[in-house]
This record gives structure tokens, sequence and C-alpha cells, in this order.
């Protein structure tokens, strides 16, 4: 068959556009599948990982993807459909232009909005299905009635949930010959359960009131004291960012929460220990399945149309009460303290996900065209190239994956190249041209990496490169990398210098490596704060001279260019602990706002940059933000004929993970 999925775009990593790939995965086995968008570029997201043959036809490539607000809105979207500001006429020209011209025998649409298009325009000989997205309760209610008698035009519809399909809007569409069928939404599953521990837990969906991301951030800051070590993640984008910072700074876990703004990845759900879902209601149970298919026990609340669909309480999760801090945090405490009970519920989550996976939601989507009756098959024979999609071998994508084995070894697994021979590391700039060759096994498509052989490369970056048998080079995107938190990454152990590696996707969707190789290193664990200044804890490797006393240093890098002594430094067993008082910063301020970078120095050594390099994230500033220590300054700090200021110390991380202060004057 000939099958086109309608989506509103590919160029971001939304979850619309991630729901597009994995359904194309699921069909293009068996079919020639072409995913058309409404708005933006064909090159889809890197982060979504589209299968090469599949093809992609966009409609209107040099249109942003954003919102629509003018005097020319859509004709074909219901008006106060959630998405109904996004579409204009111009839009409802090209869908109804190229829809009666497609020659496809299916067409799928993945919203309310593109199924309504769908269902007033005229699709020769082709079964015209629309998956609903959210629960149909979840649309407005001037939007219903208008929606039943639209869908109505329909072959078939695609409900979220069970619970969804037995709504009476569906009951009106099966009443008229609608096939009404729910299909789990398809996703990617985890290779095996065992997998390293981490000790994180995320927690992924819009920063919207319903998601309650406040109650999961009270919940794991009342685990803290009886389970120190553990990290939250939050990923997602909306309008509650700004106060979701603002409560991880009131609660004070700037040390143990990170804040992502994008949408949560497979591997971001694989690389954590426990998913936490917190919703009041659930627009869509994807956080919970997408955390179940990458063998992640979930504790999730329980609503309809949600986590007790897909998830039995004790097998590959827990469910707590809607609205329960108490509770919730009680379910986090129970995995983080045993082990042997999150290892037992990994397998059991795999299994619960595995109606989902893309074989499965494949042969369901098989079963519903068989039993749509549409006419005539779709005048195209097989031979006929997708509107818009190129075949695999015209637009070949060798492509990396990795991740960490339990041995501490990186497994990559190259795939579209035949004969691959080789994966190659290169180094990059600085004058340096370090090549590191491994080779590849498993048919040509595996290589096994030692951390270790990375050592030679110096600080910097370095990209992937696969050579086949004809010696020819070439570069590799990035694919899907699971570090398992990088725990053990660096090898710190077996070398006699600092060395960490981790592997990241470029702008421009390729994989590379960042390289951090020091002969010393200080690497920062906590900032904790005190009334005067700031607590700074971590540990040292390296070459350390450390006959006699630790000091640490502030530099400013404004001219007149500045280092002074900013407080004590203790060091027992490989750690340190300093303390930053906030006088010396204001006694030394020169300028309204100034940037100082935070170092630790022994004796008669190089002066050495504070930094958190050793964990799985390449760029931590944009994601993990410190609280501002206020002060006033005290009466006699410049002399009593000297007014008084109130100053700001803020702790940051530059790009390349290294604490700097940035000390500002309030008036």
């Amino acid at each position: 068959m000939n099958i086109e999925i309608l989506v509103h775009t590919l160029a971001t990593d939304s979850i619309g556009a991630r729901a597009a790939a994995r359904l194309a995965q699921s069909l293009v086995a068996g079919h020639r599948v072409t995913v058309v968008t409404a708005r933006g570029a064909a090159a889809p997201h890197p982060a979504l990982r589209l299968p090469k043959n599949v093809g992609v036809l966009a409609l209107a490539p040099s249109v942003a993807a954003g919102e629509r607000d003018d005097d020319n809105t859509s004709q074909l979207v219901i008006a106060g459909d959630p998405e109904f500001r996004r579409y204009n006429r111009a839009d409802d020209g090209r869908l109804r232009k190229h829809l009666t011209a497609s020659g496809a025998d299916v067409v799928v649409a993945l919203s309310s909005a593109l199924g309504a298009v769908l269902a007033q325009c005229r699709v020769p000989h082709a079964r015209r299905i629309a998956r609903q997205p959210a629960p149909v309760e979840r649309l407005p209610e001037s939007v219903r009635a208008r929606w039943t008698e639209l869908y109505r035009e329909l072959d078939a519809v695609v409900p979220l949930t069970q619970g969804d399909a037995v709504a009476p809007e569906y009951q009106a569409l099966r009443a008229v010959g609608v096939a009404v069928r729910h299909i789990a939404e398809p996703v990617l599953l985890a290779e095996s359960p065992d997998k390293p521990t981490t000790g994180v837990v995320i927690s992924a969906g819009r920063l919207v009131s319903h998601r309650r991301v406040d109650l999961a951030l009270h919940a794991f800051a009342r685990t803290r004291a009886a389970q120190p070590g553990w990290q939250l993640r939050v990923f997602g984008t909306g309008p509650l960012r700004h106060e979701t910072r603002e409560l991880v700074t009131a609660l004070g876990l700037h040390d143990d929460v990170l804040l992502f703004d994008r949408e949560a990845g497979e591997e971001d759900f694989y690389d954590a220990d426990i998913a936490l879902v917190t919703a009041e209601r659930l627009d869509s149970a994807r956080p919970v399945l997408e955390a179940l298919a990458q063998a992640t026990p979930v504790v999730a609340t329980e609503v309809a149309c949600g986590a007790p669909e897909v998830l039995a309480d004790g097998h590959g999760g827990l469910l707590v009460p809607v609205g329960d801090v108490n509770g919730t945090a009680h379910a986090l405490e129970r995995y983080m303290e045993d082990e042997g009970l999150r290892s037992a519920q990994r397998a059991q989550a795999l299994q619960a996900a595995q109606s989902a996976g893309t074989d499965q939601v494949g042969e369901a989507y098989e079963e519903l065209f068989k039993a749509v009756k549409a006419g005539v098959r779709g005048r195209w024979g097989k031979g006929r190239r997708a509107s818009g999609g190129a075949p695999a071998e015209d637009r070949p994508l060798p492509t990396a994956e990795c991740r960490v084995l339990p041995n501490g070894a990186w497994e990559v697994t190259v795939r579209g190249v035949s004969g691959a021979r080789t994966v190659r590391v290169k180094e990059q700039g600085k004058g340096r041209e370090e090549v590191v060759d491994f080779a590849v096994e498993g048919g040509g498509t595996r290589a096994l990496i030692d951390a270790r052989a990375l050592a030679v490369l110096g600080e910097g970056r370095a990209d992937f490169y696969v050579v086949d048998g004809k010696g020819k080079e070439r570069r590799l995107r990035y694919g899907r990398c699971t570090l398992g938190g990088a725990r053990d990454v660096g090898h710190l152990g077996d070398l006699n210098h600092f060395h960490w590696v981790l592997p990241y996707a470029t702008e421009g969707g390729y994989l590379r490596l960042r390289v951090w190789s020091r002969p010393s290193h200080a690497e920062l664990v906590t900032v904790d704060y005190s009334d005067t200044g700031l607590r700074l804890t971590g540990w040292l490797h390296g070459e350390w001279q450390l006959g006699g006393e630790l000091s640490l240093l502030l530099r400013r890098r404004q001219e007149p260019a500045r280092t002074l002594a900013a407080g004590r430094v203790r060091f027992e067993d490989g750690w340190f602990g300093a303390e930053l008082n906030m006088e010396e910063a204001m006694r030394a301020r020169l300028l309204m706002r100034e940037n100082w970078d935070v170092l630790l120095t022994g004796s008669g050594g190089e002066p050495v940059r504070v930094a958190r390099i050793a964990d799985d994230q390449v760029v931590r500033r944009d994601v993990q933000r410190f609280p501002e220590l206020v002060r006033e300054e005290p009466a006699d700090l410049f002399g009593p004929d000297v007014g008084r200021a109130v100053v700001g110390l803020r702790p940051y991380f530059t790009a390349d993970n290294e604490l700097s202060l940035v000390v500002t004057e309030h008036h």
C-alpha cells in the first residue's frame, strides 16, 4: 500500500512529530510510507530517527511551524480546536490540493485539526483515518458537535485510550458505520531490561498546571534526607518554566534538579532509574509508555485514560492517588532504597510496553486497513515513488547509535552503511590530528570502544566517521545515545590525569565527542549556602601537589585582571571542602557587574578551575541554575565615608561546565 501520514511538522522533536516517526516505522516494512508535513522544512529533526526509507513531503518548507494569529484563519480546521490558530487559508489550499492528487491508498491524520481537514477533502480511492492524540472530552464543548459531524465522513478513527473509546462522540461515529478501534501509541522498545544504575528520576511533560510538576518537586524534596545522591531531571516546555525554576530554588534543590527546555527522548527515559508522572489528568499516556518501553519503572498518578490502562500496580510501576505528595514520596523511596525491586520491575516494565512496540502497532493498523472498506484500491502501483519521498539508495544516512554496557565499554552500532570496517574518531582543531580506529564486528554493524583508548585525545572535540571496505570515509550522524548516567565513562581510576569524553549531537545532527583532558581536576559535587557565603564540596583527581595547603582563588575576568584568595579549603581522602566568604567578593568589587572564575591551587602548583564535568551533561549552564545570595555591604567595609550597597552573588556554569560567579550591585 501507499500510505501517507499527515502531521503538522517534523522540524521539531515534539510529541506529534515523534508519534509520526514511530507510526512510520511501524508501517514501512510492508508499505511505501510518506510523512506529509503541513509546516516546516522537509529534513526531519535528527532526534526523531525517522527510518531512511520513509519519504517526507513538506507542503510549506519555508513556513515556520509556529502558531498563526491573523485574519486569514483556516476554514477547514474547527474554530476552537486547540490547534486552530496554527493554520490559515493558505494551509487549507495546500492540504486540499495535495490530498486530491495524492494517489494514496491510506491517509492517516495525527491531530484533531488535520483530521477535520482530511474529513473535508476528497482523496480518491483512499481509506481516510484520523488518530485522536488526546481524549475527545478535552476538546472544548463548542468543538465536539462539529468534530462528530465532520468525523462521520472518515472511514476510521483511532481513539487515544480504551477509556476514551467509550465516549458518546465515538458511540455516535460507530452508529453511522465509522470504524472506531483503539491502537496503542507506538514506542521504541529497549533491547534488554539490563542497564546500569544511574540514580536519576525523570519527570517529562509540558510545564502546565495540570501536569503538577510542583508536586513532583515537593515529593522529590521529601526523599532527600533518607535517600541522598539522587537527581531529578525535569523535561518539558510551557508557560510554567519560570515558576518551576523558582520552586527548585525555594526548595533548595539547585544541586539535585536539572531543568531541560525540551521534550524528553527515549534515551532520556533509558538513562533514568525511575520515571515520575504526577499529572492530575493525562492528555496522553505516552510519558508512561515511553518510560516502560525503556525498562524504567514508573511512579504515576491514578488518572483516567492514563497509567492504569497500561500499568498494573506493583508490576513495572506504582500507582499513587492524584495530588498525594506523601504517597508519591513514599513510592519514590521504595524504589530508591531497593535496587533489587527496581531491577525486578525493569523486566516487568518492558513487558507491559510490548503491545505498544512498533511491530505490534504495525500489525494492529494492518488489521484496521483490512477491516475498512474504501472502494477500489489506490491507482498507483508499488513501483511508483511516494510523493516527495526518495528511495533509500538516493539518500544514505550513515548513523551511529551508542550505549554504555554494564562493564563500562561503549557499544557503537552503525546503521545505513554496508561493509563497514572501521569506526574512526578524529580530533578537530588546535593543530592536533589524532585519529583512533576501532574495528567493526557483528557483520559490519558493531564496534566496541574502550573509553581509555580515547585518552590520547586532547581537550576539545572529535568527530565520528565510518570507513568501508574500499577505504571510503563518511561522517556518522547522531543516533540514539544511552549513557546510563555516564558514571563510568571516564575510567578515572585507570589514568594519572583527568580525562572525560561524552558523545552529543551537533546542530547539523552529526555525532561528536566533547573531550576534557587535564593534568589536574577539581570536580564540584555540591554548592551550599550560608548567610555569609558559599560552601563548595567535591573531589580531586590528577597531579595535585598536596604537601602544603589548598587555597580557593577568585580570578576576575574584566580588566584590570585580579586574583585573590577567597576562603579556606579542607582536604581529606581525596575530597575537598571550601568556604567562600562573600565579603571577599564585595571587598574586591570594582565594577557594577563582574564575573569571577573559581579555582583551587596547591602548594607550588598551577591554579585549577573548579568544574562539574564527570557526568552525562555536555553543557550544564542551560539545565542547572543556582540561586543568588544577596547581602548588604557591612558599614565599615570601605570606610565610614563610603555609602553601602546591596550586592548579589550567583554561581553559574560556563560553556565548559566550569564554575564562575557573577557579582552584581542592586539598586
